[in-house]
C-alpha cells in the first residue's frame, strides 16, 4: 500500500484505442509495471465532463508477441522452405502473458535456429544460432520465449533439449508495465476521460484507434470551406473536440470581424453555412479539446495569409491563368517514355547568369528565349534543347522552414506546413491568391514546351508536432506514436504520419486529387514512400489512375529511422509488383557510382571491376531483382541528396584528370538512357553541376545550390552529348521495353573483355526501326578490343559525340575506347 507520503508512480500514456476483436479498451503505457492479475476496483475510467465512472471489464498484459522458430529445421515442420520469417508452422503461442511456446517433433540430426518478430529480420534474438541437436529420431522439443526471465530480467529463449533445466514464468510472476484495460462500454469521445489506478497519478486518455471506428469516418467531399456565390460553408473533422468556434478575419492581420459556433455534425464533423459569399476572407477554428483551447489553421486550406497564419478563402475560377481549361497533362503511353529532371524551384532561376527575370520565382517557368551572358539557352528553352520529358519540382507546397517575406531564405521544402497551397517564398507577393496563378502558370507553361510536372510530395511527416494543426485539432491521431506515447521517428525527422488511419489515409487522398485536379499535376514522388504503407499506396494509385491513367507515380522505397508501421505494410523495393507504381533504384546508383555514404567509394562507371552483374541486371529493368516490368525501377545516379554526380566522380576520382572524369560522367548518363526502366537525372548534371562537396545542402542557401548556367557553356560537350543520348532513347523503343516478356526476348548479353558490358536488342525490339542494336560499355581506363557480331554495323557513338546516322560502318573487330559507351546497329 502506498502511504500519503510515498511518490505516485505515474501512467506515461494512456490511449483510447480498439482491439483486435473490436472491444474498447485503454492502452496505457506505465512508469512501474504492475503484477498481474489486477483488482478491477483498483482501476477508475472517469469521464470527467460527464461525471460518471466508465465500467471496467478487465485488465490484461497488453504486450503481445508474434514470435516464430526460423531455422533449417523449419522446412521439416511444414514451412516451405528455411529461414523463413513468413510462415506459421513455427509459430510460438501465448501460455500467459510471459511465456510463449512451441512443440515439434523432430528426426536425429544438428540444427540451427533463432527467433524472429512481426515477420521480418528487423527483430530476432539471440543475435547468433542457436546450435541444437537431436540424438534420435521423433524427439519432441519446445521451444519457449520469455519476453521478461525472471532471473535474468530481459528476453530469453530456450529450448527442452539444450536448457532442461530452465526456468519458465509462471502465470503469477506476470509483471508488466503495459496494460489494455477493456471497457463495458465505449464512453463519449468528445468527453475528458481521466484514467486512475492505485498508486499511479491519474492521467488524461487520448482517443487513437477509437476514431478508426465507421462512425467517425466521414467520406464526404467537402472538408475545409465551399465558397459559393450567396454562402460560404466550413466543415472540419475534429471528433474528439467539445467546442469549435469559426474566427473570421476581413483582411490577413486584422483582427476577428465575426466569430460562430460550428455545430456538431455527422461523422465526427462540425459545421457551419455563412449566408454570405466571403471571398479573400481569412479564417481560423478555434477547437477546444480535452479542456484545452488552441487556434488552428484548417488542414484543407486550398489559400493561405503569408506564413500561413491563417487560411484564406479563394474563388479559385479566379486564379486561373488565361487558356487554363485548354491545358492538359503530358500524355505518355508507358512511364518508361519519361526522362526525368530533378530541380528546386529557385535553385533553377536565382543566379544572375540565368537570364531570367522572376529569379527564385515559378514564373522563371513562363519566360521564354533566355540566355546566359555566355549567350546560351537557360530556362525552359535549355530544357526544350536537352529533351527531358517531365520536370520533377522539389517540394513547392507551403512548408514552414522559411520566412516567406524574407528572400534571402533558402530551403528544399522538406519540412510541411500546408500540404493544398504551393510555397509563397516562390510567388512574386505570398499574400492573397498570387502563389496559386503563378503556379498554375508554371504548369501551363511546361505544358506548352511538352513537358511534364511531376511533384515532390513529403506525407510521411510534417515540420512540427505537438502543435501542429493536426494535434490541435485531433491530438494523438494524425501520428504514429509507440506504447508510451512518444512519437516514433520513422522518417528521421522527429515523427511520422499515421497514414493507415481511415481519416489521416482520407486527407492525402483528397489532397493528391486535389493538385491533380485543380492544378493539372502529372506525376507524384512520394518522399520516403515506405512510410505510407502498401494500403494506403494502393488506393493512391487507384485514385490517381482513374484520374488520368498516364500520371506517374514514383518515390523513395524506405525509411529514415525505426517506423511503427508493421514491416509487411512498409513499401519498400519489391511491394511495387504490378501496382502500377515504381520505386528509386539505389541498385543501379551505388552500381555506377559506389555507395553514396562513401564520398571515395567507386562504382561500374570509376573503376570498382566487381559490379559487371549489378549493371546487367539494371540493363535488364531489374525484373530479374525486384520488378515485374521496367516501368517500376526509376534509374539514376544522383538526385538532390548526397553529391551531385559530378562532385561524386570527383570525390571517388581524386587521381583521374577532368577529361577522364568527364568521359565516367557521360558513361554514366549513357548507361541509364539506355537500361530498361524510367531514367532520372538531376538537373544540372548536364553541365557538371558541383555543390563544392556539399551532400546535404537543404539549408546551404544560393551559393551552394544554384544552377551555374556559366557551366553550360563550359561544358558545352557533355551538354549535347546528353541532349542527343536523351533523343536516341525517345528515338528507338527498343530501349523503352515495357514488358519482362519483351525483355527477355529482345535483350542479349554478349561475351566481351573483362569488366565490360555488351548486349544486343533485337529483331526490331520494341518494333525499333533498326534491325539489331548493340551496346557496349567499356569503364576501363584502357582501350579494349571487342569481336563484333556477323556483318556490317553502324557506329552510332564516339567519345563524345552521338549520331544516329551512324556515318562510320564497322565489322569484325572494334577497338572500343576507355570509359567510353558505344552504340551501334544494323538493319540487313
Amino acid at each position: 500500500m502506498k502511504t500519503s507520503d510515498d511518490p505516485l508512480a505515474s501512467i506515461t500514456s494512456a490511449f483510447l484505442d480498439i482491439n483486435t476483436d473490436g472491444e474498447t479498451i485503454v492502452l496505457a503505457s506505465l512508469s512501474t509495471g504492475v503484477t498481474l492479475p489486477y483488482a478491477t476496483q483498483d482501476i477508475a475510467v472517469t469521464d470527467v465532463t460527464a461525471g460518471q465512472r466508465v465500467g471496467v471489464a478487465v485488465m490484461k498484459n497488453a504486450h503481445t508477441y508474434h514470435a516464430i522458430v526460423v531455422g533449417d529445421l523449419q522446412h521439416i515442420l511444414g514451412a516451405p522452405n528455411d529461414w523463413n520469417t513468413d510462415d506459421d508452422h513455427t509459430r510460438l503461442h501465448e501460455v500467459h502473458p510471459n511465456l510463449y511456446q512451441y512443440t515439434a517433433s523432430l528426426p536425429a540430426g544438428t540444427y540451427h535456429y533463432k527467433v524472429a518478430f512481426n515477420n521480418g529480420w528487423s527483430d530476432v534474438i539471440p543475435p547468433e544460432n542457436i546450435t541444437l541437436t537431436i540424438a534420435t529420431d521423433h524427439t519432441p522439443v519446445t521451444f519457449s520465449y520469455v519476453p521478461d526471465s525472471p532471473v535474468t530480467r530481459q528476453a530469453e529463449v530456450y529450448d527442452s533439449i539444450n536448457n532442461p533445466n530452465a526456468i519458465l514464468p509462471k502465470a503469477a510472476d506476470t509483471t508488466t508495465a503495459l496494460i489494455a484495460i477493456t471497457l463495458e462500454a465505449a464512453p463519449d469521445v468528445s468527453h475528458t476521460l481521466e484514467l486512475q489506478l492505485s498508486g499511479y497519478a491519474a492521467a488524461p486518455i487520448v482517443p487513437r484507434t477509437i476514431l478508426n471506428a465507421d462512425q467517425f469516418v466521414y467520406q464526404g467531399d467537402d472538408l475545409g470551406s465551399t465558397l459559393t456565390p450567396q454562402s460560404t460553408a466550413f466543415r472540419l473533422w475534429a471528433p474528439t473536440a467539445e467546442d469549435v468556434q469559426l474566427l473570421l478575419f476581413e483582411s490577413e492581420t486584422g483582427g476577428i470581424t465575426r466569430q460562430l459556433a460550428l455545430q456538431r455534425a455527422e461523422k465526427g464533423t462540425w459545421y457551419v453555412n455563412v449566408e454570405q459569399a466571403l471571398e479573400n476572407w481569412y479564417y481560423l477554428y478555434l477547437v477546444t479539446v480535452q479542456g484545452q483551447t488552441q487556434t488552428a489553421v484548417d488542414p484543407y486550406a486550398r489559400a493561405l495569409a503569408v506564413n500561413a497564419t491563417r487560411a484564406m478563402i479563394v474563388d479559385l475560377a479566379k486564379t486561373n491563368p488565361a487558356g487554363w481549361e485548354a491545358d492538359r497533362p503530358v500524355a505518355l503511353a508507358n512511364p518508361v517514355d519519361a526522362v526525368i529532371y530533378e530541380l528546386h524551384v529557385r535553385d533553377f532561376s536565382i543566379n544572375p547568369n540565368s537570364g531570367m527575370e522572376h529569379k527564385g520565382k515559378f514564373l522563371a517557368f513562363t519566360e521564354r528565349n533566355t540566355s546566359s551572358p555566355d549567350q546560351m539557352s537557360t530556362g525552359v528553352e535549355s530544357l526544350r534543347e536537352l529533351g527531358i520529358t517531365h520536370v520533377q519540382v522539389l517540394p513547392a507546397f507551403e512548408f514552414a522552414s522559411v520566412d516567406e517575406r524574407r528572400p534571402d531564405e533558402y530551403n528544399w521544402g522538406y519540412d510541411p506546413r500546408n500540404y493544398n497551397v504551393p510555397e509563397g517564398a516562390y510567388a512574386t507577393t505570398p499574400h492573397g491568391a498570387t502563389r496559386i496563378n503563378e503556379f498554375k502558370q508554371m504548369i501551363q507553361s511546361l505544358h506548352q514546351a511538352g513537358i511534364g510536372v511531376v511533384m515532390d510530395v513529403v506525407y510521411n511527416h510534417t515540420f512540427l508536432t505537438g502543435n501542429s494543426d493536426f494535434d490541435k485539432i485531433v491530438p494523438g491521431y494524425y501520428y504514429r506514436t509507440n506504447t508510451s506515447g512518444q512519437y516514433t521517428n520513422g522518417s528521421g525527422c522527429g515523427n511520422e504520419i499515421a497514414s493507415e488511419r481511415p481519416m489521416v489515409q482520407k486527407f492525402i487522398r483528397d489532397s493528391l486529387r486535389y493538385w491533380v485536379r485543380e492544378y493539372h499535376m502529372d506525376g507524384f514522388r512520394f518522399d520516403l514512400m515506405a512510410l505510407l504503407g502498401v494500403d494506403t499506396m494502393s488506393k493512391i494509385e487507384q485514385d490517381l489512375h482513374a484520374l488520368n491513367p498516364g500520371l506517374l507515380i514514383y518515390g523513395e522505397p524506405w525509411i529514415g529511422g525505426a517506423s511503427a508501421l508493421p514491416v509487411q505494410q512498409l513499401f519498400t523495393k519489391g511491394q511495387q509488383r504490378g501496382k502500377r507504381m515504381a520505386v528509386f533504384n539505389d541498385h543501379i546508383r551505388n552500381a555506377l557510382i559506389g555507395n553514396v555514404f562513401a564520398h571515395d567509394m567507386k562504382g561500374f562507371a570509376t573503376g570498382d571491376r566487381e559490379q559487371v552483374d549489378e549493371i546487367r541486371s539494371a540493363v535488364s529493368g531489374s525484373i530479374h531483382d525486384f520488378t515485374d516490368t521496367p516501368a517500376e525501377a526509376v534509374n539514376y545516379a544522383s538526385s538532390h541528396d548526397n553529391l551531385t554526380l559530378w562532385d561524386k566522380i570527383t570525390a571517388s576520382s581524386e587521381q583521374a584528370s577532368e577529361a577522364e572524369r568527364i568521359l565516367m560522367d557521360k558513361l554514366v548518363l549513357a548507361i541509364l538512357m539506355t537500361s530498361q526502366g524510367i531514367p532520372f537525372f538531376q538537373g544540372g548534371d548536364e553541365f557538371l553541376r558541383s555543390k563544392g562537396g556539399n551532400d546535404n545542402s537543404y539549408n546551404a542557401g544560393d551559393a551552394v545550390n544554384q544552377f551555374d548556367w556559366s557551366h553550360k557553356a563550359k561544358y558545352k560537350d557533355v551538354f549535347e552529348y546528353y541532349a542527343s543520348l536523351i533523343r536516341l532513347r525517345r528515338n528507338h523503343p527498343a530501349f523503352r521495353m515495357t514488358t519482362e516478356e519483351e525483355i527477355n526476348a529482345h535483350l542479349t548479353f554478349q561475351d566481351g573483355p573483362a569488366n565490360t558490358v555488351a548486349f544486343q536488342l533485337g529483331p526490331h525490339a520494341n518494333q525499333d526501326s533498326w534491325r539489331q542494336i548493340l551496346v557496349i560499355y567499356n569503364p576501363n581506363s584502357a582501350s579494349t578490343s571487342f569481336t563484333l557480331p556477323e556483318g556490317n554495323w553502324a557506329l552510332v557513338t564516339s567519345r563524345d559525340q552521338v549520331s544516329e546516322q551512324g556515318p562510320e560502318q564497322v565489322s569484325g573487330t572494334l577497338e572500343v575506347p576507355a570509359i567510353t559507351c558505344l552504340i551501334l546497329y544494323q538493319n540487313a
